[in-house]
């Protein structure tokens, strides 16, 4: 069975450094050798300098590649993030998530439209893993105990062009479900159960879209490090080194179940050692239905 893994690690931000990123990803490369059983020939691993736009955007190329046979593919980032502003109406806080890879001054940031785009070339039946240790809110202020946070924060114009676009998706929001309401009214004289799945429906088109949308492949499985509105943390954890905390916990719990733990389960616990040992983020488990079940790391049948 093929098993691929692109792994991205930055720390030397010109600007804004982190010291946990790269170890995440080294630690996150022995996990999928050791309990999973991936090969040297299939683990990228991407950091610092060479953790360029270009760079990343053709290794989730390369990660694609090997055929449409079942097989196991995981991108893992750990990195700072940011929140760019919405240009095509698709986010319902008027912003794009967005990573924030080496050369972003140059390159700019790779939003989630492009990593949609990106995912879309996958083979359908692929179980594509993300596993995203950055955030999208809050400051690069240390925090207490020396935290740092895995954000970029958004200039003047930014923050103005992302109110803009807030404003101009909840007017097309309403519209739209304005529209599909009165279609429902004037077509359907179905049970309570058909109105609310319809109503539901209208909204869903309208969620926020998270790192490239889940629902481009039904294979798509994102485990994110915090809400789009909290920061992940970057601290000093288990003998002095620094790791994202998010991940660290991730690794230490699937270690315990030696390897043996579904994703409902893994993050359900890694809420939990979050908020025990105090870490304001909530992690965040994005699947198709029934997924959430599914193994960590596993084909689907």
């Amino acid at each position: 069975m093929l098993k691929k893994a692109l792994l991205v690690g930055i720390n030397k931000y010109r600007k804004y450094p982190l010291r946990g990123c790269v170890n995440d990803v080294a630690a996150m490369r022995d996990l999928l050798m050791e309990l999973y059983g991936f090969s040297t020939d299939n683990i990228r691993v991407i950091t610092d300098r060479d953790a360029t736009t270009k760079a990343v955007v053709e290794n989730l190329e390369w990660l694609a590649q090997g055929g449409s046979e079942p097989a196991v593919r995981v991108f893992h980032y750990a990195g700072h993030g940011h929140f760019a502003p919405d240009k095509n109406g698709d986010e319902p806080d008027g912003s794009d998530e967005a990573l924030v890879l080496y050369d972003h001054d140059k390159a700019g940031y790779l939003i989630d439209d492009k990593l949609k785009e990106l995912y879309s070339r996958f083979p359908a039946n692929s179980n594509l893993t993300l596993v995203m240790d950055c955030c999208h809110s809050g400051s690069n202020q240390r925090g207490p105990d020396d935290i740092g946070y895995r954000f970029i924060p958004n200039t003047f114009d930014e923050r103005k062009a992302i109110a803009a676009a807030r404003k101009k998706f909840l007017q097309e929001q309403m519209q739209f479900v304005r529209q599909e309401l009165g279609d429902l009214r004037s077509k359907t004289r179905g049970p309570d159960e058909e109105f609310e799945r319809r109503f539901t429906a209208a909204v869903q088109k309208f969620e926020k879209v998270r790192f490239g949308d889940h629902r481009v492949r039904e294979g798509n499985i994102l485990l994110a490090g915090c809400k789009s509105d909290q920061q992940a943390a970057d601290a000093k954890m288990g003998r002095g080194k620094h790791h994202g905390a998010f991940t660290y916990y991730f690794i230490k719990l699937v270690r315990e179940a030696q390897g043996k733990i579904s994703h409902q389960t893994l993050m359900k616990n890694l809420g939990k050692q979050l908020y025990d040992h105090k870490f304001n983020q909530e992690p965040q488990l994005e699947c198709s239905e029934g997924r959430e079940q599914a193994l960590l790391f596993s084909t689907f049948s």
